[in-house]
């Protein structure tokens, strides 16, 4: 014991119930450096973690308890999934620290998720068709200062945007010169801050289509006029500042998107992140457009991700195939 506490093993954390490890874990090792969004997903980790694994030391804690513990989270595939990442990287770091001799949420572990809460596919990726419908009711709708959230979904389904990354855009992020948009911040609704996006891939620019240079251009010509007739100074420039005098919630803008899938007559089904989602597909579909530049555009880490999260049949294309199918079973 002498010998390992010279190499620096902890016995006594050892004796620590996980969850207060845990959360010594997070207040050391993420608090100071991660968002506060992020910070909140560990959080909400660790309230799961007292309700199943409360009494339980991080000296006790075995491959198969962790496993008891995704069966009986019954969440979606997402929050499970986030739960057992947490779990991992803490006990990773509990044996670089030598609290324990191994971790044993490494290896192979299922995550079981309740199907009602788990989106599909066919709640990821919309039809063409719909996408295009929305989109083209988008560009030709005139926008007026009660219509910014429906601004901002224009803005995403024309750039595959985060909705914090669209939320952060200010007049001079847009090039009309050479028709760009530059990402470089992203706006925390909940904290009402602004903050770095979310990898430092994400600082990107991109490219806008001319006839979306041309709202815009209308729109802040605008939105100029009608927030200095109202007295209010839209001091730092935000393109989507509201007559409210301040930046809409990206979950009033959720909540737009899915009125406006019922005035098209859709089942709104569908979050703003669809949006991405459905671009990103399409971007990726067609083999002119290789897979880094499309990694590169939505402001990812790496090509990885964007295989693993966007890499999908959109809806026609599984019919497409399913009948190629066919013909090779029948012929």
């Amino acid at each position: 014991m002498e010998l390992a506490n010279d190499q620096g093993t902890s016995f006594a954390m050892s004796n620590w119930k996980f969850i207060d490890y845990y959360q010594y874990w997070v207040d050391l090792y993420k608090r100071p450096v991660v968002s506060a969004n992020t910070l909140q997903t560990y959080v909400t980790s660790l309230n799961h973690y007292k309700a199943y694994l409360a009494d339980v030391r991080i000296d006790e804690l075995t491959r198969n308890r962790i496993q008891r513990f995704l069966n009986e989270l019954k969440l979606s595939h997402e929050t499970a999934r986030k739960d057992l990442m947490h779990i991992r990287s803490c006990l990773r770091d509990a044996v670089s620290d030598g609290v324990i001799p191994r971790n044993p949420a490494e290896g192979r572990l299922q995550i079981i998720s309740n199907p009602s809460l788990t989106k599909g596919d066919d709640q990821k990726f919309m039809k063409i068709a719909d996408f295009k419908k929305i989109r083209d009711f988008l560009l030709n709708y005139q926008y007026k200062m009660t219509d910014v959230n429906r601004l901002a979904l224009l803005i995403i389904s024309q750039t595959g945007l985060r909705v914090g990354e669209c939320l952060a855009l200010k007049y001079n992020d847009i090039d009309f010169l050479h028709q760009t948009i530059r990402v470089d911040e992203s706006w925390d609704s909940v904290h009402e801050i602004l903050k770095e996006p979310k990898t430092k891939h994400a600082c990107r620019t991109i490219p806008i289509p001319s006839r979306v240079l041309d709202i815009l251009e209308h729109w802040m010509k605008y939105q100029r006029q009608a927030l200095f007739a109202k007295g209010i100074t839209n001091s730092d420039h935000f393109v989507l500042w509201t007559r409210d005098n301040r930046l809409p919630l990206s979950k009033s803008i959720n909540v737009s998107y899915h009125q406006l899938q019922v005035k098209m007559g859709m089942e709104p089904k569908f979050s703003t992140h669809t949006l991405r989602h459905t671009l990103a597909s399409l971007m990726i579909s067609n083999p002119d457009i290789s897979l880094t530049y499309v990694s590169r555009y939505l402001g990812h880490s790496n090509t990885a991700i964007t295989q693993k999260y966007y890499i999908g049949l959109l809806p026609e294309q599984v019919e497409i195939e399913a009948k190629k199918v066919i013909r090779v079973i029948v012929e």
